[in-house]
């Protein structure tokens, strides 16, 4: 190398291009080699056919719980659109009553059911009338619940017995 004022001719230009060609062949083996066995990774996670039922894997901490939730006779469940557990354990779930989106009126019936988390016993029931799509569900530290109605675009804020204390978002 140079020196400033220098020419820069010091007459080792053959030995600096040597090198800069042995660190490109070096970067270009580097990259060739990741590009392989990158290819390989693929090719071993594609390839292979799915497990059979018996060879799944473990399902982690979850189970199926067969009668949970208890839901009364007579009671339209679902679509379930969104869960949350309130300070209390208790699950709330947000849910259709079997509609679909893409309604303009209320749903008649209970649309926020609140379930017992050990026995799924149902402990209360309210939101008829209230929602048109109750697509999500939260509880606040405070224990209010809030609801997004997804075809009214509003949000509720509401007692943990369903009394409406707030809505944000106008009717359309």
């Amino acid at each position: 190398m140079g020196t400033p004022g220098d020419d820069g001719d010091d007459g080792d230009d053959g030995d600096e291009r040597a090198a800069c060609g042995a660190q490109r062949r070096g970067r270009l083996r580097a990259i060739t080699a990741g590009a392989l066995a990158a290819g390989a990774l693929a090719g071993a996670c594609t390839s292979r056919p799915p497990p059979a039922a018996d060879d799944a894997p473990a399902a982690g901490p979850y189970e199926v719980v067969d009668g949970w939730p208890r839901i009364p006779d007579g009671m339209t469940f679902g679509p379930a659109l969104d869960v949350a557990v309130d300070g209390r354990g208790r699950v709330l779930v947000s849910h259709a009553a079997g509609r679909t989106s893409g309604n303009d009126a209320p749903i008649g019936e209970a649309t926020i059911l609140v379930f017992d988390p050990e026995t799924g016993e149902l402990l209360d029931a309210w939101g008829e009338g209230l929602f048109v799509y109750p697509h999500g569900i939260e509880v606040d530290r405070n224990g209010f619940v809030w609801v997004t109605d997804s075809e009214q675009d509003r949000v509720f804020k509401l007692t943990p017995e369903g009394d409406v204390v707030m809505t944000l978002g106008e009717v359309p």
